[in-house]
């Protein structure tokens, strides 16, 4: 006869309950059987994968390591306030404001801003004026005059009608159109190098070139004269940076020796880092020859930003390498402005495929920025076609009208004309004599006073129907912040008397500036 269920002996044999003998003959036949198993275990998988058995111990000494080490203590010493104190903290706290306070002349600076009511050109109409007669334009960077060229306004109106607004997406998320890959090719073509990529703003192609490149580690000796993005791209990506005096080529050499030798004494075993020059144009000519001859002596790479210079040096307009015939290909990473000298937007890097394909994966502006809108794009390559097709019918205008405005500008006394003679782009400044004679009050100038008098100066022209600006910079960033200056650009659309007028406008401003008691 079976036993009842409830009598059935157990599978697993277990020892008696209260007899410790049999507990430990348990235990150890159990632990016994484990480790035997752990060894077979261990024997095969070593003969099948050894390499899993390594990491599997690896594995295991972490976890022991991880439950071993000492835990971090934030501290238990809390201190108890009472509801009063609570409340006089609170009313003594202060919040920073989100932006500084305006100074004074900041805010009349903002109260006086200019706004133009219609189209761009060369000649323009004030939202704000209680007249509707035009201003002479001298204060956008429309040196070819593209900015009121009418075919290139028809073909972007048709432009809008078939692409729309925007693209509104990232080029590499269904952001990029037919015309940018167009654009690209032309551009490359125009200058000569071997491929082109577009960036929506050119404020954003150099803050993602320089750093999608240039890693910690790396490093960068750069102009001091260069402009906050290329300052801001800098800072972003770590670089070690060494600083060189404006477009002076023995300083350059200097350091570039001295970091060669600091390199040459960590010895070979230490990775070489990527090193870059970083130059740009800003009124003045890089003497990019010297440049070259600079970067294969000490083995380095050139970033060229031609932001004012592309459209506008050289003998096709290609830029600072059309002008010192130097091979496009010398310079590395090539970068440029289409919202210049070409009316249109956004920016673009010329540099070998390689370097061009790196961007598409790892430029930040243009891996997560809508890409530029159809009919920017569209302008743009009609500006450039003008300008290839016809170069003698923009550039020699442009270089007779700068050449003339200098030499007018020139003869007004107590004035400072900064620039190369090449450039249309000019800075006029009043001299350190001027400034002192007009200081009858006594005391030094500062540069909120400078600031001041120039602005003054720009009302006066402007009364004359010459509009003009002051050039802006974001003082507490700028590395080497340019002394106060009125910007004038000069444009192959602008006629000689138009050129005229304006040299004579600031001769009256000047005088009547000057002529004030402070």
């Amino acid at each position: 006869m079976d036993p009842p269920l409830d009598t059935l002996a157990p599978l697993t044999p277990s020892p008696s309950a209260g007899d410790p003998a049999a507990e430990r003959g348990f235990f150890h036949t159990a632990w016994d059987f484990s480790f035997r198993m752990g060894i077979r275990y261990i024997k095969n998988s070593y003969k099948d994968d050894p390499f899993r058995t390594f990491l599997e111990v690896c594995l295991i000494g972490f976890i022991i390591w991880y439950i071993t080490k000492q835990k971090y203590n934030i501290g238990t010493n809390e201190i108890t306030l009472s509801e009063k104190e609570v409340d006089e903290l609170v009313d003594d706290w202060k919040p920073e404001p989100l932006v500084p306070d305006l100074t004074e002349f900041e805010r009349e600076t903002l109260e006086k801003a200019i706004m133009i009511e219609g189209p761009n050109g060369t000649k323009v109409r004030l939202a704000s004026a209680t007249n509707s007669k035009p201003l002479l334009n001298f204060a956008s960077y429309n040196f070819l005059g593209f900015l009121d060229n009418p075919d290139i306004e028809k073909h972007a109106h048709e432009t809008l009608r078939k692409y729309g607004v925007g693209s509104c997406g990232p080029p590499g998320f269904y952001g990029t159109l037919d015309v940018h890959m167009e654009l690209e090719k032309q551009v490359a073509a125009f200058i000569g190098h071997s491929t082109a990529i577009l960036y929506s703003q050119a404020f954003a192609a150099t803050l993602s070139v320089i750093p999608c490149f240039s890693k910690r580690g790396d490093i960068i000796v750069a102009d001091e004269g260069v402009n906050l993005p290329i300052q801001q791209a800098i800072m972003l990506s770590r670089s070690k940076v060494y600083w060189y005096k404006h477009n002076d080529m023995a300083d350059l050499e200097r350091i570039l020796k001295d970091v060669n030798k600091q390199l040459h004494g960590r010895g070979a075993k230490n990775v070489l880092p990527r090193k870059f020059i970083i130059t740009r144009n800003t009124g003045d000519i890089t003497p990019l020859k010297d440049l070259v001859e600079l970067k294969h002596r000490y083995k380095f790479r050139i970033i060229l930003d031609e932001a004012y210079s592309f459209g506008v040096l050289g003998k096709r307009g290609a830029g600072l390498t059309d002008h010192s015939n130097v091979d496009p290909h010398e310079v590395d990473l090539l970068i440029g402005s289409l919202c210049n000298s070409i009316g249109a937007s956004g920016g673009f890097c010329c540099a070998d495929k390689d370097l061009i394909e790196h961007q598409r994966l790892s430029g930040l502006g243009y891996c997560y920025s809508a890409s530029m809108p159809g009919i920017l794009t569209v302008a743009a390559a009609d500006a450039i076609q003008a300008l290839e097709a016809s170069p003698d019918t923009y550039l020699p205008n442009m270089h007779e009208n700068t050449a003339l405005m200098r030499s007018l500008l020139k003869r007004i006394p107590g004035l400072q004309v900064d620039g190369d003679p090449e450039s249309p782009l000019i800075h006029i400044r009043l001299t350190p004599e001027t400034l002192v004679r007009m200081k009858r009050s006594g005391g030094a100038w500062t540069k909120t006073d400078i600031d001041r008098v120039l602005a003054e100066l720009v009302e006066e022209a402007q009364k004359d129907g010459v509009l003009l600006t002051p050039a802006k910079y974001v003082d507490e960033h700028e590395r080497l912040l340019p002394n106060s200056s009125i910007r004038i650009c000069v444009s192959s659309a602008h006629t000689r008397k138009e050129i005229e007028k304006c040299a004579h406008a600031v001769k009256s401003a000047v005088s009547r500036i000057t002529s004030k008691k402070r």
